[in-house]
């Protein structure tokens, strides 16, 4: 979560932890964040990888029985098992030895929407309506993925929504939300922010435990959101309709917000998603052409200014320091025509009528970062408001040979991110910065017709279909069809001596008839004793690192929730030797696995192989007892789930006798990778054993 201001409140000390102390054999403590409904948040730090953490001390009484601490640790396991961009990281918990219940959490440099909303209505103007959208679409794509988990955050709020410094929208206290609702009730919030609580959970429900019912429940959360962003005030004020309150809201906007705060459940969205599709065509530009009609309409997040305040990472000793509003207004710019207003907005809790579509104004390009403040023209072309720009005239073909492929990489990697997923082999690999996506290109390893999917903007497409990278593609693919070529005209050299040689042996072959009759019994021998040799040495060259082999990489997706061990490893504690990939990647991860600010920070492919690839003779001896046990192998796959400390939690392998697979798994268990971010990861990683 965000430290930038965790609360106006002191923070009251009374959690035992003070400055210095380690917390869970690892995490030192370094100063108290500030206060909140649910306890206190401290900054700490991971002595092993020096990365900053945050850690939220539970109050008294919220975790106060048995059964209260099982509910708490089954919902910290399914938010450490999610892994969005839009969602802060969760990563384990603890308890110190006064009892106190802790949850470690990413460390995230940011604001919540409490004060990002506070600080445009201090300057006298509301966030933009295409603001307010951008936020709405992010939290949107939050709650499907904790939905596709299983779950839901059941305690939507502006305090929990983040914009961090870059820009990027996260949601937080997924897990633990739903947890104190489910011990110690709504009462344990504040009342400004029971406010934002579904009715039937304000009234003492529990969480809903089906999806469906969970997810009308964050749909109300999502309309609070919607409804401060847009008045500024807060959902428990006396209500006042967007369209009265914002110069860019309509009475469409209202019926659409006043669905998602329907008493009844049943007359509200079924989902998030729901609620941003209704929203985008009421918001100029929220509809982009991306290619990918699943996704948001525009998946991008948002800009904070760059006079917005944020804290200094902790243990920096420097103080957070608010500029007043005046300093932070930047020049207004002109404001656009407000639409007429209705005569008496949609004040009924039902369904609203049908929304008719309205004219999209200009849409800023897929991928382009757009400011949460910015409002969105329409374009003006040859003194024509909203007109389009004339289509350009089509480029003639350029050959490879003509590309200045220099100009093309500098273009890419001009702003160089992990931004670039590849599905192949029916797993996605990745993600990818533009210079290691051409690296891979080059070497064969990513084609044309693999998938491609930017991760910033959602688009997908093959990558030859991609105008970034055709002329990697097509460089290839001349390079591959100049080295086929070659080695064709190498193959016709040996067929062609190999057709003399023929020729010579009939010549013989009457002398051979005589002289087999006499030999045959010593050649069959020989020749079972040369395959027992011939068995025999490669297995040796196996075991002395002698056979070259390289393997290759790719990142595993998050196993669903629930699902069971396959074959290939043993039950056991994450990180004994013989424990399973699947049992690892489904176990909730203790305190002592976090490893520090993490987001979405993953080992990439290139590292993961890079590691392996250093460490494969050590499966060599492996390798050499299946070979003279006259077993064969082929392709080896072992799948690996890898802490963030670098440590593998557990693996299963994907070929060979279970005593092969325990023998590689012992020696995986060995291995450690560099530190990342996220509380885990899975990997994959395969080696050809059939030299």
């Amino acid at each position: 979560m965000s430290t930038s201001t965790a609360s106006a409140r002191t923070p009251s000390g009374n959690h035992g932890l003070s400055p210095g102390t380690v917390v869970g054999g690892r995490f030192e403590i370094e100063r108290a964040v500030g206060d909140d409904a649910l306890g206190t948040i401290l900054a700490a730090r991971d002595q092993k990888t020096q990365r900053p953490i945050a850690l939220r001390v539970l109050g008294p009484g919220l975790i106060a029985t048995p059964d209260a601490v099982e509910i708490l640790r089954a919902e910290i396991k399914t938010a450490a098992a999610l892994t969005h961009r839009n969602v802060v990281a969760t990563y384990g918990m603890g308890a110190e030895k006064s009892g106190a219940r802790f949850v470690a959490c990413e460390w995230l440099q940011g604001q919540p929407l409490t004060l990002v909303v506070a600080r445009k209505k201090a300057e006298g103007q509301p966030l933009s309506l295409r603001g307010a959208y951008n936020v709405i679409a992010n939290v949107a794509k939050a709650l499907a993925a904790a939905h596709e988990k299983g779950t839901s955050h059941g305690a939507l709020r502006p305090a929990v929504v983040w914009v961090s410094k870059n820009g990027r929208v996260k949601v937080s206290e997924l897990g633990i939300a739903r947890a104190i609702l489910r011990t110690a009730g709504p009462a344990a919030l504040g009342p400004t922010e029971q406010a934002f609580l579904a009715p039937e959970v304000r009234g003492g429900g529990a969480p809903a435990e089906s999806i469906d019912a969970a997810s009308r429940t964050d749909v109300f959360g999502l309309g609070g959101l919607l409804y401060t962003m847009l008045t500024g005030r807060s959902a428990g004020d006396d209500f006042v309709a967007p369209s009265q309150a914002h110069p860019e809201a309509s009475a469409e906007i209202d019926a659409i917000l006043l669905r998602c705060l329907a008493t009844d459940p049943a007359a509200r969205f079924a989902t998030p998603e729901d609620v941003r599709a209704a929203l985008a065509p009421h918001v100029g530009g929220a509809e982009a052409a991306e290619g990918d009609a699943g996704g948001l309409g525009m998946d991008i997040d948002v800009d904070v200014d760059s006079a917005m305040s944020e804290a200094p990472p902790p243990g920096s000793g420097a103080k957070v320091v608010t500029p007043p509003a005046a300093a932070l207004k930047a020049p207004a710019p002109p404001k656009p025509a407000a639409p007429p207003k209705p005569a008496t907005a949609a004040a009924s809790g039902s369904a609203p009528r049908p929304i008719p579509a309205l004219a999209p104004a200009g849409a800023p390009k897929v991928g382009q970062r757009v400011s949460i403040h910015e409002e969105f023209r329409p374009s003006f072309v040859d003194g024509i408001p909203g007109a389009a720009p004339a289509p350009a005239a089509a480029a003639a073909p350029v050959r490879a040979a003509d590309v200045d492929l220099g100009s093309v990489l500098n273009k890419i990697t001009e702003n160089d991110a992990a931004r670039w997923m590849v599905q192949k082999d029916k797993l996605d690999h990745g993600p990818f910065s533009g210079r290691e996506l051409v690296q891979l290109i080059a070497k064969g390893e990513v084609l044309g017709d693999h998938g491609l999917l930017n991760m910033d903007t959602g688009e997908r497409r093959k990558v030859a279909d991609h105008p970034d990278f055709v002329e990697f593609v097509e460089q290839y693919r001349l390079k591959k069809a100049a080295a086929d070529e070659k080695q064709a005209i190498v193959t016709a050299a040996k067929v062609e001596k190999t057709s003399n040689a023929v020729k010579f042996m009939v010549a013989g072959g009457v002398l051979v008839l005589i002289l087999a009759g006499v030999g045959i019994f010593f050649l069959t021998r020989q020749a079972e004793q040369d395959t027992q040799i011939a068995d025999a040495n490669l297995a040796d060259l196996y075991e002395r690192g002698q056979v070259e082999i390289e393997g290759t990489a790719g990142i595993l997706p998050d196993p669903p929730r629930g699902s069971g061990r396959r074959g290939g490893g043993r039950g056991g504690r994450a990180g004994a030797p013989g424990t399973s990939y699947e049992d690892a990647m489904s176990q909730v991860v203790d305190i002592g696995d976090a490893t520090g600010s993490g987001g979405e920070g993953r080992l990439s492919p290139s590292q993961v192989a890079g590691v392996m690839n250093g460490r494969i003779n050590s499966f060599f001896p492996c390798v050499g007892e299946e070979l003279r046990a006259g077993r064969s192998l082929g392709r080896v796959r072992i799948d690996m789930a890898i802490a963030g400390s670098g440590a593998v939690l557990g693996s299963s392998v994907r070929a060979g006798s279970p005593e092969f697979q325990r023998c590689v798994q012992g020696r995986v268990a060995a291995i450690r990778f560099p530190g990342f971010g996220a509380p885990r990861m899975g990997a994959s990683y395969s080696f050809d054993a059939s030299q």
